[in-house]
């Protein structure tokens, strides 16, 4: 999960955008999957996730990229398709590779990957509770219904997001009309299009759209093309700046569905999103939207935007995670409350579609998995979080931009 709050273009040195894709073939699109190669040049316009994010690995490997995110049909669809014959010998996996796809099926063996709708309930009702008692003393006490609202707000996006990252789920696909469209006015589709790509190119400049946030916050040092003087106050300012994520979503999913002709998805998931808030007063209507996106904001932009920027392209996707990801450690039952399972960050990158009800379990196993392959586990306090994100915001604030 990341910040986004713009989708402007990156400007990369020509060596560094080139090191992430390899040249194109004429009329082909060749990812590798399990040692097979499959050309997906006819078949990326129809693919539910958007043409783009398969271009990112035209010549690569994708295999723990594909199982992460991928349902049961799609893996069924994949199997189906015949492989082609190239002369290019297939990507063999790494020692972390292997490790990793033994602990992810051994995760799925012991049940961690099944649902519980009663531990779906215990997360959606008090949401429910907040927006109905928000909504009835509105008018009597709008102060206190605009945090209740707001934080109802946001951790309806944190269950939104973790039922948009649920796979073969009927009850997750039904309630996410109700989740994220009527309670945030999200567009499904346009999360899980932009969010994808962050799952699977963590941190890579040019392509992961969750750290690219110009022309409004810079993570490294800008072109001067892009630059601008604002840019040297950015750990100043970026406090009330957050306070704008859910305003820039909203915006962002109305301009998807409206581009993809999605109307019935405009009109039915988030219209009544609209109708709401006009329902309510003023001040409490936009003051729980500013709430919710500034508490959404100071939670996902922890977790990765002070990790390593990566222009090089990480082939393995477990070292991946592990490079570009660092756990929040919450010691109070609010921050746990709060951080919506989002204080899991590396556990949810590494099996994005468990339920977050589980990640808390998962965090001692990963832990030990780390330790086991010799990769490096991270994780930090919430206060020692805050602290780095406010160095790194600072310290590209002051870094001199490049030549272009």
């Amino acid at each position: 999960l990341g910040l986004s709050l713009a989708s402007t273009c990156l400007v990369l040195p020509a060596a560094a955008a080139n090191c992430f894709r390899r040249p194109r073939q004429s009329s082909t699109m060749r990812l590798c999957i399990d040692g097979n190669w499959y050309d997906l040049e006819k078949w990326a316009p129809f693919h539910p996730g958007g043409a783009e994010i398969m271009q990112h690995f035209d010549g690569h490997d994708a295999t723990d990229h594909f199982y992460s995110l991928h349902s049961k049909e799609a893996i069924e669809r994949l199997q189906n398709m015949r492989p082609v014959d190239v002369k290019e010998p297939a990507p063999q996996p790494t020692k972390f590779d292997i490790a990793y796809r033994e602990l992810k099926q051994k995760l799925v063996n012991e049940g961690f990957y099944e649902r519980s709708v009663l531990r779906e309930l215990s997360v959606l009702l008090p949401i429910v509770s907040m927006v109905v008692w928000g909504t009835l003393y509105a008018w009597t006490y709008p102060v206190l219904s605009a945090i209740l609202i707001g934080v109802a707000m946001q951790q309806a996006g944190w269950l939104g997001h973790d039922m948009t990252h649920a796979r073969n789920s009927a009850y997750c696909d039904f309630m996410l009309r109700y989740v994220s469209g009527w309670i945030n006015g999200f567009d499904r589709w346009w999360w899980s299009n932009k969010h994808n790509t962050h799952h699977v190119l963590t941190n890579h400049v040019g392509i992961d759209p969750d750290i690219d946030n110009r022309p409004f916050l810079f993570l490294w040092a800008p072109p001067k093309s892009l630059d601008h003087h604002f840019r040297r106050y950015q750990h100043y300012y970026f406090l009330p700046l957050y306070s704008f994520l859910y305003v820039s979503w909203r915006m962002q999913s109305i301009q998807y569905a409206w581009a993809h002709k999605s109307y019935r998805t405009l009109l039915l998931s988030i219209l009544p999103s609209y109708i709401w808030l006009a329902y309510l007063p003023l001040a409490v209507s936009v003051g729980s939207v500013l709430v919710g996106g500034f508490l959404v904001a100071m939670v996902v932009t922890l977790s990765h935007e002070s990790e390593e920027m990566l222009t090089r392209r990480e082939t393995s996707y477990v070292k991946n995670q592990f490079e570009s990801t660092k756990d929040i450690i919450c010691n109070d039952p609010v921050t746990e409350y709060l951080f919506g399972g989002m204080q899991y960050q590396l556990e949810h990158h590494l099996f994005p579609t468990l339920p977050r009800y589980y990640h808390s379990y998962t965090r001692p196993i990963v832990q030990a998995f780390a330790k086991e392959v010799g990769l490096e586990y991270k994780g930090a306090s919430v206060w020692e979080m805050l602290k780095q994100h406010y160095a790194t915001l600072k310290a590209n604030a002051l870094v001199t931009a490049k030549e272009e």
